[in-house]
């Protein structure tokens, strides 16, 4: 299967600018230039404002219409502010994660499927094998499934413990099972294609049931 692409750049983007208009900000140009003390790459830069109306598209933004003085004669022109939206607490709150507007939530799924059965259920989906997902590999091929384990395991499977989930995994710590649901749930939240990725495990995981 074709993994997304440069997903960790896309969602850190995101993140940055979010976090921008958490601070309050809501001028786009002053969100540009603020992302900008942190981006290089110019192109990035200028996606922005293309970025801020996905945010708006996904409902996490809320994107205001104001009116700006340009002097007597020129009377005003209509401008734009963009606000973060509140989000309602979430099975996040616990793991110190912010809410992913939903898509945590797979009422479908809670409770008919073990460990055992999601690892080979993953390894099925993105053809690759369960021991590589397993190892300590770092490569995206084998990241991704692996976090897609624990950000399922996490929100699906009653009583289960970060603790209990990281020893399945190759006797990995809490710490790394936090670290792969709380990326996991960023991507969905924040890639297009990263959400659609998801969707499509979630029907394959609802199939072998």
């Amino acid at each position: 299967m074709k993994l997304v692409k440069d997903v960790d750049t896309e969602y850190k983007d995101y993140l940055r600018i979010r976090n921008v208009l958490k601070k309050g900000y809501s001028d786009p140009s002053t969100i540009s230039s603020l992302c900008k003390k942190h981006w290089a790459d110019t192109e990035r830069i200028k996606n922005v404002k293309e970025k801020l109306e996905h945010l708006v598209e996904w409902g996490q933004v809320e994107k205001i219409e104001t009116q700006k003085s340009i002097g007597v004669k020129s009377g005003v022109v209509k401008t734009y502010k963009y606000v973060l939206k509140e989000t309602s607490p979430s099975l996040y709150s616990s793991l110190g994660v912010d809410s992913v507007v939903g898509w945590q939530k797979i009422g479908s799924m809670k409770g008919r499927i073990r460990f055992d059965k999601l690892l080979n259920i993953i390894s099925s989906f993105y053809s690759q094998p369960k021991l590589l997902i397993l190892s300590n590999c770092r490569r995206r091929e084998f990241v991704v499934p692996r976090q897609m384990f624990c950000y399922i395991a996490k929100f699906n499977m009653p009583n289960i413990t970060l603790k209990e989930i990281g020893s399945f995994l190759g006797g990995r710590d809490h710490s790394t099972v936090i670290h792969g649901i709380k990326t996991a749930g960023d991507l969905i939240e924040t890639d297009k294609q990263f959400r659609e990725e998801y969707k499509r495990l979630e029907s394959f995981i609802l199939s072998k049931l």
